[in-house]
Formats: C-alpha cells, sequence, structure tokens
C-alpha cells in the first residue's frame, strides 16, 4: 500500500535538491521515496505518506528550494497507476493483441511534476493504461509517458492531461498527440 499522499519537488541544483531533501524530512515523517539527480542537472525528491505528513513536507521543501524550485506536484490520493510511473523508466508489457488499446496517446512535458500530475488526472478521468513512461533521464530534464485507451477514453484522459499541466502554467506542456487505431509496426511497442 502506498501513499495515500505523493509529493515531488523538481530542484534546479543537484545540491539544493539535497538540502530540500534535508529540510522536507525534518520538517515531518513523510516517507522519502526518491532523492535524485536526474538529466538537466536536476534533482527530483519524491515523498509519501499521510496527505498532513506529505503536504507539511512539500512546504518545507518549497521554502527550502527558494528560487531554485523548478516545479511541484502534491497528490493528497494518487491513482494506482501514478506509482509505478515513479520508477521509470518503464518499459510495458506488449499491447499487441490487447483489444481495448485502440488509441494511444503520448504526452510530453518540460517537467517531472507536470507527467505525474498529467498521468494522474487522465487516470481518475477516463479507463486508461499507462504504458511507456520516462522520467528526466537522457532527456535533458523532460518527461513522457504514453497511454492507451478507447478513442474515447484516451480523448478524454488527453483533456484532463492538458488541462493539469497547463493550468498552473502553459510552458509546462511540450507536447501532446492522440493516434487513433496505432499502425500494426508501433501497436504494442511505440519505442524501440
Amino acid at each position: 500500500m502506498r501513499g495515500p499522499a505523493l509529493g515531488v519537488l523538481e530542484v534546479g541544483t543537484i545540491a539544493k535538491g539535497v538540502v530540500v531533501a534535508d529540510a522536507a524530512l525534518k520538517r515531518s515523517p513523510a516517507l522519502l521515496v526518491h532523492s535524485r539527480a536526474v538529466s538537466g542537472g536536476k534533482h527530483l525528491v519524491v515523498l509519501e505518506g499521510g496527505v498532513a505528513e506529505v503536504f507539511e513536507a512539500m512546504a518545507a521543501g518549497r521554502a527550502a528550494a527558494g528560487t531554485v524550485l523548478l516545479d511541484s506536484v502534491e497528490l493528497p490520493a494518487a491513482d494506482d497507476q501514478v506509482w509505478p510511473m515513479l520508477g521509470a523508466p518503464v518499459s510495458p508489457p506488449d499491447w499487441t493483441d490487447d483489444p481495448d488499446a485502440e488509441a494511444v496517446a503520448i504526452i510530453e512535458t518540460r517537467t517531472v511534476c507536470a507527467a505525474i500530475a498529467a498521468a494522474d488526472a487522465a487516470c481518475k478521468i477516463a479507463d486508461v493504461t499507462v504504458r511507456d513512461v520516462r522520467l528526466a533521464v537522457d532527456l535533458a530534464g523532460k518527461a513522457y509517458f504514453t497511454l492507451t485507451g478507447t478513442l474515447d477514453s484516451i480523448e478524454a484522459a488527453a483533456a484532463a492531461a492538458s488541462d493539469a499541466i497547463t493550468l498552473p502554467s502553459a510552458d509546462r506542456l511540450v507536447g501532446l498527440e492522440v493516434i487513433a487505431q496505432p499502425s500494426p509496426d508501433l501497436r504494442g511497442r511505440l519505442f524501440r
């Protein structure tokens, strides 16, 4: 059992990222899932626990980060499909023969936090499955994930993901594409 709350702080320097993790953990008994450097010279601090504990730790972390805080996300009840994303990269099992995967969405973001917020919103609004996930490593700090489902579900999920990304800041979305009936050569494995 994870969470229920998830918090992620994306910090612009690795050294300050460790300071942020320390400040967050000293303030609250939230659990540290990750404190790691990623591409782009960024540092991710990922916390889980009770809602109050995570929100308190996040407040302390944001204060410690100051002007080098790039992004953050707090999810009081993260969707079950968001938790495995934290172990990215995630290469999904082959979904070539999955009859429910009639459409796919590819969501690319400038920050890891934006990808997590988008995936959470998408999974909560529609019956979709998170597939490929990459968070900042070897992507110059960007992130992406894919979703599969029926075309109606993918369109609803894509709209929710876009709203979750663009509401705080429109520059968090790099690209969002929907493919109905992916080519048989791509189906099941979009990235080879």
